[in-house]
C-alpha cells in the first residue's frame, strides 16, 4: 500500500516550487489516492491539477504497485462527499 506520507514527500518539492499549499491527502488500502490543494492568492485552474498529478505519477512506479490518483483544488467541502466512499473502501479491503 502506498502511504500518505510518501505522497506528501513526493508532492512537497513541487508544491513549494509552484507556491501551492497541500490541504489534504487520502489514501485507502486499494491505493486510491486523493490530493487536495490550494493556490494562495489565486484560483486553482485545471492546468495546476494536471501538472501536479503528472508530477506525483512520475514519481510512482505502476509496475511495482498499481494506484489511482485524483488531484483537486480544495473547496469548502474538500472531498467531504467522498469520505464515506473512502471509508467504505478502506473497511472492505
Amino acid at each position: 500500500m502506498i502511504e500518505k506520507h510518501t505522497i506528501e514527500q513526493i508532492a512537497a518539492p513541487y508544491m513549494e516550487e509552484h507556491s501551492l499549499v497541500l490541504v489534504n491527502i487520502k489514501v485507502n488500502k486499494a491505493n486510491n489516492i486523493k490530493v487536495f490543494f490550494r493556490a494562495p492568492g489565486r484560483p486553482v485552474n485545471i492546468g495546476d491539477c494536471v501538472a501536479l498529478s503528472r508530477w506525483i505519477e512520475s514519481q510512482l512506479d505502476r509496475d511495482k504497485e498499481d494506484f489511482s490518483l485524483m488531484v483537486s483544488s480544495a473547496g469548502d467541502s474538500c472531498g467531504d462527499a467522498d469520505d464515506e466512499d473512502m471509508e467504505t473502501e478502506e473497511n472492505n479491503n
